[in-house]
């Protein structure tokens, strides 16, 4: 069943007028007909079945049946994933699969090994985009909360806004070639629902040793991500399993 989400406060017998972008999902690629199912998901990430009726002008029309029990988000209060400006459409790979595994904010990173340079009005365009593709795929994987695409941060921004952040983990690859792999199961373990997690990763040039160090200064952990080198768009979906295994599974 198709799911979708609606910026208003919904209750039960409501009548609810659809955008358009969700019409026309519904109505015109779904081929919907009056009296079907839908899924609806409020701004208090409420789940509501709802009966598709007829449109009304260009815009369709769903009327509220019941509440939906859910549970697809991780049992912390956050988990956020800052990533390095990666080439070709890897970025928007990432964003789609992490939202898919669970992550809540998403922090485009500009690092000095970065292939790909987002000047002025392309960041705009680039983070409306990811955005929609966070949408997306929250709407598919069942999920009650949008993924947040933030504006494209420095290193130093980054590290000003990480003290919010009670857990702040570096995913590198130079602590996974020594053999320390003990690090992430650590951090993991110990986890408890109030806790905020930050995960940092490269772009395809990896992390500046310079970037590790002031990171590392700001209390990010270095962490292993196994005994092999994962692509950069491979490594944030990998530690999004991880932790889904620990907390979930």
């Amino acid at each position: 069943m198709q799911r979708y989400f609606i910026e208003e406060s919904l209750t039960i017998g409501q009548q609810v007028i659809l955008d358009a972008d969700i019409t026309h999902h519904v109505y015109d690629v779904m081929r919907g007909k009056t009296g079907e199912h839908i899924l609806l998901v409020d701004t208090k990430q409420q789940v509501y079945l709802a009966s598709l009726a007829a449109k009304q002008g260009s815009f369709g029309m769903a009327i509220i049946d019941s509440e939906i029990e859910h549970q697809s988000e991780f049992p912390i209060s956050e988990v956020a994933i800052a990533c390095g400006l990666s080439k070709n459409d890897k970025l928007e790979w990432i964003v789609q699969k992490a939202t898919e595994c669970g992550m809540t904010q998403f922090y485009p990173l500009t690092l000095k090994r970065d292939v790909m340079k987002w000047p002025g009005e392309k960041a705009t365009k680039r983070m409306m985009r990811l955005q929609k593709i966070a949408q997306e795929a929250a709407e598919q994987s069942h999920r009650v909360h949008i993924p947040t695409i933030n504006e494209l941060s420095s290193l130093k921004q980054l590290i000003n806004l990480a003290d919010d952040y009670t857990i702040k983990l570096i995913a590198y690859e130079e602590t996974a070639k020594s053999g320390q792999h003990a690090q992430l199961k650590e951090a993991l373990i110990h986890l408890k629902a109030s806790d905020r997690l930050l995960m940092v990763f490269g772009s395809e040039g990896g992390l500046n040793p310079e970037e590790v160090s002031q990171l590392e200064e700001a209390g990010f952990i270095c962490c292993s991500l196994g005994p092999r080198i994962l692509r950069a768009e491979t490594a944030p979906v990998y530690f999004l399993s991880a932790l889904s295994y620990q907390l979930e599974l």
